[in-house]
C-alpha cells in the first residue's frame, strides 16, 4: 500500500511548486496516472521511486519511505522512465548485472517477455529503434517482480501490434499483490487494465480512486442523442458520450478517457461533487 500524505515539491525553491499538497492512498492494482504536460506526473513518479524527496509531507510504501537508506526498502520499487537508457551492450547483459538487486526478478519470465516481443535479449541496444528498445526495457521491467512498478509513457514508440502484446504482458506479469502505476497521455490504449486512477492538474491531485469508487457514483453511456441529465457530454461520430449520476445496482464500465476530459473541463467541480460522495 502507498500512502501519499500532503506532499509538496519544487525544483526551484523560489519557484512554483511542481506538486502542491498531494495526498492519496493507493492499494495494490493497476492505476492510471493522468494529467496534462507539466501536471506533475513525472515528479510524482520520481518521489515514489525515491529519486527525489518531498519538500513537505511524506510518502510511505509498505511501511518504508522510498527515499530512506533502509535496505529493506530497496529492490521493491522500480521506475522505467520514458527516456531510460541502460549502460550495457544488451538488455540481457544489463539484467545479469542489475537484477541481483531485485529479489523478485524472474529470469524465466524475462525470457518469455522478450520472446513475446520477438526479441532474444542479445540485440545491441544502441542500434535498436526507439520502439524496439522500449520493448526490451519493458520485457525486463515487467519481470522484476517488484512490489511497486512505475511506468512512464510505456506505449510511446510502440506499434499497434506491440501495444496489444504489452497489454497481455501487463495482465500476465502483474500479480494481485503488486502495484503498477502507468503515466500516459494515451489513456485509451491501456484503458481496460486500470483498477483505479490518479487525475492531476497543474501540480495538484484532482481525484484519486478506484473503478468501484467511480462506478458507485457515475455512469458512462454512449447514446444517439444528448442525455438531459448528463453531468458531462462529448459529441462523437454517430452519437454522444456522457457521464451521468450512477443508477444503484446497475454499474457501467469506467470510461477513463472521458472521465479525464470531464475533470479537465468547466464541469470539473460538478463531477468531483459526485465522485467525492464516495468518501462520505
Amino acid at each position: 500500500m502507498i500512502l501519499i500524505d500532503s506532499i509538496s515539491f519544487a525544483y526551484d525553491k523560489k519557484g512554483i511548486p511542481a506538486l502542491k499538497n498531494v495526498s492519496a492512498r493507493i492499494e495494490a492494482g493497476i492505476h492510471l496516472l493522468a494529467g496534462e504536460n507539466g501536471a506533475g506526473k513525472t515528479t510524482l513518479l520520481h518521489l515514489l521511486a525515491g529519486i527525489s524527496s518531498p519538500d513537505h509531507g511524506k510518502i510511505i510504501i509498505d511501511g518504508h519511505r522510498p527515499d530512506d537508506d533502509n535496505p529493506d526498502s530497496k529492490g521493491h520499487t522500480f521506475l522505467l522512465e520514458e527516456n531510460t537508457s541502460f549502460p550495457m551492450r544488451t538488455i540481457r547483459k544489463f539484467a545479469e548485472a542489475h537484477s541481483r538487486f531485485y529479489p523478485g526478478f524472474d529470469a524465466g519470465r524475462f525470457c518469455s517477455n522478450l520472446t513475446a516481443f520477438g526479441l532474444t535479449g542479445d540485440e545491441p541496444l544502441k542500434s535498436m529503434s526507439l520502439g524496439t528498445r522500449k520493448k526490451a526495457l519493458l520485457a525486463y521491467a515487467l519481470s522484476l517482480g517488484v512490489d511497486v512498478l512505475l511506468l512512464d509513457e510505456p506505449t510511446n514508440g510502440l506499434d499497434i501490434e506491440s501495444k496489444e502484446i504489452l497489454r497481455g504482458l501487463i495482465a500476465s506479469n502483474i500479480s494481485d499483490d503488486q502495484t503498477l502505476i502507468i503515466s500516459t497521455h494515451t489513456v485509451s490504449e491501456l484503458e481496460n487494465l486500470f483498477d483505479g486512477a490518479l487525475m492531476m492538474l497543474g501540480g495538484t491531485l484532482l481525484w484519486a480512486g478506484t473503478q468501484e469508487d467511480a462506478t458507485a457514483r457515475l455512469a458512462f453511456e454512449k447514446t444517439r442523442s444528448p442525455e438531459p441529465d448528463a453531468l458531462y457530454t462529448e459529441p462523437q461520430l454517430g452519437g454522444y458520450l456522457s457521464i451521468l449520476p450512477a443508477v444503484e445496482g446497475d454499474p457501467t464500465a469506467v470510461d477513463w478517457r472521458l472521465l479525464y476530459s470531464a475533470l479537465h473541463s468547466p464541469k470539473c467541480n460538478l463531477i468531483l461533487q459526485h465522485l467525492n460522495k464516495c468518501s462520505n
